[in-house]
């Protein structure tokens, strides 16, 4: 039995919610690495809060 990486639970976490439709992520400017890991996981920007200093994405 493999286990997952925290990363890989957290995406079965949100998974878990079959009632929950949308998702919506918050990234704060300059964090590139929060929001390729989301961006990986099939995110997209939905948004952008603050003049750009807030990133919004929303599941697929």
């Amino acid at each position: 039995m493999t286990s997952l990486s925290p990363s890989e639970k957290s995406m079965a976490w949100l998974k878990s919610f079959e009632y929950v439709a949308d998702f919506f992520i918050s990234v704060s400017n300059e964090n590139d690495p929060a929001l390729r890991f989301y961006t990986g996981k099939g995110f997209r920007i939905s948004h952008e809060i603050m003049d750009g200093f807030i990133t919004v994405l929303r599941n697929p």
